[in-house]
């Protein structure tokens, strides 16, 4: 049982231990993460058609748009816990827990309805060809449902994370990612249901993990525990939730309209670019994990350590993380670089898919070095109570610019490879200002960041 007393306090210790011993289970859990999503890809590139790759890769940004809500709302939560915890404060802990599953409960209710409304615009926004409407119109349809088992998860697993256990979050994923594979296939290969086949294996393989995160959150220590039949709302835990996760989570919706107003542009070439551009999407997330990994270490130790007024400690964190962030993303890049193709055609063997998801990767994979210096240094800022100017600069970087570069380049030169770096364009941008920012600025000094 994880308590308040053998949960792992982040304000003690070796910080390169800490962030290596807490960073490998949320790297795993992060890979098992994108097995959700490359599953799908994979079971409908081999055992459905060419098609339906592109059909289901011309939904990505659509369902990024709700998983990247959930990310930021679960950061916030993670941020207002881990404070609390840094300063041992267990009466605040319990009642943030339970604002935060009972906000991820509610709020996912309304957003499946809501979502569920919208396809059809969604699909009209984003330009999906006649060929391809119904079937991204059925993976949707069934996708959807599995929002509130998506926003439950997401809070459940930055909770566990804000006290300092990022071993559960990985078990119950590497659990939930077989089940979605073998769900996956005997729909599909069995059952003969298609996409909507994938798009139920994932939604119950969700569902199982939030009866297991529900399961230890109701088992925790006596004071901080989740109880159902005493569920402590407070309306502040609340708005400071929001507070500081609804700007993360526009910055990531606005990502992900941006992404989807790209897509729209993406969807008017033949469909093995499509698909070809939409596994290279998926894999290049791969090579971000690790870093990803860090930031995330890097918000919670932050976090714990601002609560407990350990300034060099914090500041040492980010030091540290920036160092194994770099390191370990050029590594990761180098390798997805010289393998592309091998990995590429896991989801589909034709040469055009290949050839077109292969490029796109080679052309944007060093940006990832960037991109992990904006999350590491927008995690350590978010940590200590500013969430607007991560959320500027990444609207700004891989929104606008990235639009801007696709938009005007296109006009100048009708060339699929404009789309493949326009990815990379964003990345860079992110990175170069976010690490300015954090070097320069009166606010990280103040808050004695740096």
């Amino acid at each position: 049982m994880m308590s308040a007393k053998t949960a792992v306090k982040l304000t003690e210790g070796s910080i390169e231990k800490q962030i290596l011993h807490f960073a490998w289970p949320i790297l795993l859990s992060s890979i098992f993460q994108q097995l959700y999503n490359i599953t799908n890809s994979i079971i409908v590139g081999n055992y459905i058609s060419k098609t339906a790759l592109s059909a289901v890769s011309a939904t990505n940004a659509i369902c990024n748009i709700y998983n990247f809500l959930f990310y930021g709302l679960g950061t916030g939560a993670g941020i207002v816990v881990a404070t609390y915890f840094g300063a041992s404060r267990n009466r605040e802990i319990k009642k943030s827990i339970d604002t935060a599953i009972t906000f991820a409960v509610v709020g996912g209710i309304i957003l499946t309805i809501a979502s569920e409304m919208m396809i059809p615009f969604f699909l009209k926004v984003t330009n999906v060809n006649p060929e391809l409407y119904k079937m991204a119109s059925d993976y949707l349809a069934v996708y959807f449902i599995g929002n509130i088992a998506v926003f439950l998860y997401q809070m459940g697993f930055f909770i566990l994370r804000s006290m300092g256990d990022s071993k559960h979050p990985l078990y119950y994923l590497i659990l939930s990612s077989i089940i979605n594979i073998v769900l996956g296939v005997i729909f599909v290969r069995l059952f003969n249901l298609s996409v909507m086949g994938t798009a139920l294996a994932t939604i119950i393989s969700q569902f199982v993990v939030d009866v297991l995160v529900l399961k230890l959150l109701i088992n925790l220590e006596e004071n901080i525990r989740f109880d159902i039949r005493n569920i402590e709302f407070d309306y502040k835990i609340a708005q400071k939730i929001c507070s500081l996760g609804i700007p993360a989570g526009i910055q990531n919706m606005m990502i992900a309209l941006s992404s989807m107003m790209i897509q729209s542009y993406i969807n008017k070439f033949p469909n093995e670019i499509i698909a070809g551009i939409g596994v290279a999407e998926r894999i290049n997330v791969f090579a971000q994990i690790p870093m990803s990994a860090i930031s995330t270490v890097t918000v919670n130790m932050v976090s714990q350590n601002m609560g407990a007024q350990k300034y060099d400690r914090a500041r040492d964190t980010v030091k540290y993380s920036i160092k194994m962030a770099t390191i370990v993303t050029i590594i990761c890049s180098i390798f997805v670089f010289m393998t592309s193709e091998l990995w590429v055609s896991m989801f589909n063997r034709d040469a055009m898919v290949i050839e077109s998801g292969s490029m796109m990767i080679r052309m944007m994979v060093f940006s990832n070095i960037f991109i992990g210096w904006s999350h590491v240094y927008h995690g350590a800022i978010r940590g200590s109570g500013n969430v607007k100017i991560p959320m500027i600069n990444a609207v700004f970087s891989q929104c606008i610019i990235r639009f801007l570069f696709v938009y005007f380049g296109l006009m100048v030169v009708y060339d699929v490879r404009i789309l493949y770096l326009s990815g990379a364009v964003g990345y860079t941008c992110a990175g170069v200002i976010a690490t300015l920012y954090f070097k320069f600025s009166k606010w990280t000094k103040n808050v004695q960041l740096r």
